[in-house]
């Protein structure tokens, strides 16, 4: 299981990235704050909705990437909707990067495990919650403050402290 303050970019598998079904590398997202979903099944939101998160998410400069699980063929989750989602969506056929993240996809569960990975891929913080508005827009503030300029030390790029954080709701 990857820990808080390691270096997790280093996964690749199969995406659906703006609509095309392509091949995504972990070091792509290098040099952006990123917030690592993943959804308890397939099929949990709709395009519109997972387009929208994503969007919200920009605002606050973090990218959104979406992880399913199972062996379903990804393209086929999304084709009886006339629109097809336009945030990265990733395929975990395998379970490989759920067991490295130490989410299993194997016990039933009705939450998202989200993991805030900062723009040098190290893993900061892991909260789970419902894919909701309320829950997303937490995630957001806190993705939001990793950029603020009153949080860096010496008018650097670094952060002022180092700080390990895990919310787990009751």
């Amino acid at each position: 299981m990857k820990q808080n303050g390691s270096y997790v970019l280093n996964f690749r598998g199969p995406a659906l990235v703006g609509q095309q079904l392509t091949f995504v590398h972990g070091k792509q997202f290098e040099g952006r704050t990123m917030a690592l979903c993943f959804l308890p099944y397939a099929g949990l939101i709709a395009p519109d909705k997972a387009d929208h998160a994503s969007e919200q998410f920009e605002f606050v400069g973090t990218t959104l990437v979406i992880v399913v699980s199972g062996a379903y063929p990804m393209h086929r989750l999304w084709s009886p909707h006339s629109e097809k989602p336009r945030t990265t969506i990733l395929a975990d056929p395998c379970g490989r990067l759920h067991r490295s993240f130490g989410v299993m996809d194997s016990q039933p569960s009705s939450r998202c495990r989200t993991f805030l990975i900062d723009r040098e891929g190290i893993l900061r913080l892991r909260v789970t919650h419902d894919f909701i508005e309320q829950d997303l827009e937490a995630i957001r503030t806190i993705a939001g403050l990793s950029h603020h300029p009153s949080l860096r030390g010496n008018g650097t790029t670094e952060p002022a402290c180092n700080v390990h954080m895990e919310y787990l709701p009751v």
